[in-house]
């Protein structure tokens, strides 16, 4: 899109010429007059340079007489840091230009300085411009029709709106995590990227013109550098807790952790203008990010081949956006012409790795939840055989004795011992026992109806809670779950051992008072089947009733 825009976009051939007159006064009207002709010295190339630290004059004309339909425009790209005052033919009024101010570039987003120049441009009739002192930077200048300029700048604003409007989408659904979860880092994350679309705002020109972003606009480019120092003390931040560089490297995270001061006091310059000029707060922020892109592409590169599934998301977001940061930063001390392309790829850079990293931050919060069910299950459930364990089938007990006294459906217990397992342990070992009590599982669950519960009650004990299921119900529940565990064959060395449950039932009526009396009922029961020679079922009747504590052992 960009580049089809830029291929309309018709500039033509100028005469750029140079004067630098050092420290030396300048009487604009003197120079207007053809008093420093003999000062300018042509270049080849169609760009102003500013000096640190004086003004520069430029002149520029036409090749040729302007041809095209419509009036030409000038155009100054990279116009962060520069003011810009012009001489306009045939007048040569004076009309002074910065994108820090409010009406700057009405009708033209803030990518450059536009200049309005007359329909009749003659090759003849040199423009003046004045450069007042900025980082030493060539920025590409050219006269276009304006037709041509404005398609051109449509462009450019659409990807203005683009890359910071897929960054919003992706803080606020970080914000979205933090809230739930309440973990820095996914704070730490949303702050850098809130950082990230103010530096772009103020880097593309918008935020000097809406409120309530134009609050900085009297810190000029200052805006810009406060605020990517600000972003960078947050990335910093967040990438020693996503890395765990804690636990994957130590050093490198004191080092990173030392590494965020230097760009705190870059913020804190980048808000006293007083302190330092522009251009130096700039050329450190480029040294220091120098330093800090490697060391981070380390971390991430030194986490990952530890195994660590955040160091592979770290550099797969980060990658292309830092060898970008770096050649920035190359460009801005070496001195290069900003690229067209360069002032776009690092915003989409910073895009893409901010959609990355939220993958990756949602794959964290997937790899907490999973946590948390693992350890949700291994606290409920038996270690040894996969089942409910005490406290969790006495709370499963509990909730359906509840659930039946406020609805008044029928609720079972079934009370379930393994048969002559003290012999099996005696004979053939605790090993074999274990074995019994995982072989029992299947059976007993494959006879259980959904929304049933099966828990280990204690060593060969074990309780079955039946939701909606009367004496009469559980009864046959019961009996095919005895028979299942009677035809299974649990084979040990080549033996058959045969394994039975003696099964005490009870159910829920008015004299069970709480979910112990149950517990007491079915274990009645459970004695009755043992007492009665095992491998069988009793119920406990309606009628009788036990009182005081039960003593619950086995009878093996």
């Amino acid at each position: 899109m960009l580049a089809s825009a830029a291929a309309q976009a018709q500039s033509v051939a100028l005469v750029v010429e140079r004067f630098d007159p050092g420290t030396a006064a300048v009487d604009p009207a003197a120079l207007i007059n053809g008093a420093n002709d003999r000062d300018f010295v042509a270049q080849a190339y169609a760009a102003v340079t500013p000096a640190r630290d004086h003004a520069v004059w430029y002149r520029i004309r036409l090749a040729a007489d302007w041809a095209s339909e419509g009036p030409p425009v000038l155009a100054i790209f990279d116009p962060q840091g520069l003011d810009a005052t012009v001489y306009l033919p045939p007048d040569h009024v004076e009309v002074r230009h910065s994108i820090y101010a409010a009406d700057a570039n009405a009708g033209f987003t803030r990518h450059a300085l536009m200049f309005d120049l007359p329909a009749g441009l003659k090759a003849s009739a040199p423009i003046y411009l004045k450069i007042k002192p900025d980082k030493a930077v060539p920025r590409r200048v050219e006269i276009t029709p304006m037709l041509d300029a404005l398609v051109r700048d449509l462009g450019r604003a659409r990807l203005d709106v683009l890359f910071p409007s897929v960054q919003v989408a992706t803080l606020l659904v970080m914000l979205c995590f933090f809230l739930a979860l309440r973990e820095r880092m996914y704070l730490y994350f949303v702050g850098h990227v809130v950082f990230v679309v103010l530096y772009e705002l103020y880097q593309f020109g918008v935020g000097y013109e809406y409120a309530p972003f134009d609050l900085l606009a009297p810190l000029g480019g200052r805006a810009v550098l406060l605020t990517a120092a600000i972003s960078i003390v947050l990335m910093i931040e967040f990438s020693r807790q996503f890395l765990e560089l804690v636990r994957y490297a130590p050093r490198l995270d004191r080092l990173l952790g030392f590494g965020r001061w230097p760009f705190a006091a870059l913020a804190v310059l980048a808000a006293l203008p007083a302190l330092l000029p522009d251009w130096m707060v700039e050329y450190a922020l480029a040294a220091l990010l120098l330093a800090l892109a490697p060391l981070l592409l380390g971390a991430g590169l030194l986490t990952w081949q530890q195994g660590s599934r955040r160091g592979g998301f770290f550099l797969g977001a980060w990658i292309p956006g830092l060898l970008l940061v770096i050649l920035r930063a190359l460009q801005l001390i070496l001195h290069w012409p900003l690229p067209v392309w360069l002032e776009f790829a690092l915003p989409a850079g910073f895009a893409y790795a901010s959609l990355v990293l939220a993958y990756g931050l949602a794959d964290h919060t997937l790899s907490i939840r999973h946590e948390r069910d693992v350890a949700h299950r291994l606290a409920e459930h038996d270690a040894l055989t996969g089942v409910l364990n005490r406290r969790a089938i006495l709370a499963r007990l509990r909730a359906g004795f509840l659930q039946a006294r406020e609805t008044e459906e029928p609720l079972s217990l079934l009370f379930l011992d393994l048969d002559h397992f003290k012999q099996v342990n005696d004979t053939y070992g605790h090993h074999v026992g274990d074995q019994c009590l995982r072989a029992l599982v299947g059976p007993i669950l494959s006879e259980m109806r959904q929304g049933d519960a099966l828990g280990r009650y204690g060593g060969e004990e074990f309780l079955v809670v039946l939701p909606g299921a009367a004496a009469a119900n559980a009864e046959v529940v019961a009996e095919r779950i005895r028979k299942r565990v009677e035809d299974m064959a649990l084979l040990v060395s080549g033996r058959r051992i045969g394994v039975t449950l003696s099964i005490g039932i009870a159910a829920l009526d008015a004299d069970v008072l709480t979910p112990n009396d149950l517990i007491e009922r079915a274990d009645a029961a459970l004695y009755r089947s043992k007492s009665g020679g095992r491998n069988r079922i009793s119920t406990h009747p309606e009628a009788e009733g036990l009182g005081g504590e039960t003593a619950f052992e086995s009878s093996n």
